[in-house]
């Protein structure tokens, strides 16, 4: 799918009980040069350990780009990656009892 240069997508959204990926469903970005994640967490349980992740279609692995700080409470972050994002994203996430949260992010 093309998306005209400045757009927002949602990686994530939704409650999570058991730890997972969206590799399946992975955020095209090979013409972007910067991306604003944006967070809104609703409800949480225990921790949440966010990882934004880059795909290498080399060797077909997917590897860290960055991360969050752990969460533990209600409310919003954000974070910014410029440059180098490869030509898809994903999120990875570790939940250690449950969390209702959105991640989007902002493309251009």
């Amino acid at each position: 799918m093309t998306f005209p240069l400045g757009y927002t997508v949602s990686l994530y959204s939704g409650t999570a009980t058991v730890d997972g990926n969206t590799q399946s469903t992975p955020v095209e970005t090979r013409y972007v040069r910067e991306a604003a994640f944006l967070l809104d967490v609703s409800s949480i349980s225990g921790t949440l350990d966010l990882e934004i992740q880059t795909y290498n279609p080399l060797t077909s692995n997917w590897h860290k780009l960055a991360t969050f700080d752990q969460i533990n409470g209600t409310g919003q972050d954000e974070g910014f990656i410029q440059y180098s994002l490869g030509e898809q994203i994903a999120l990875k996430y570790k939940v250690s009892v449950s969390a209702t949260f959105t991640l989007d992010v902002h493309l251009k």
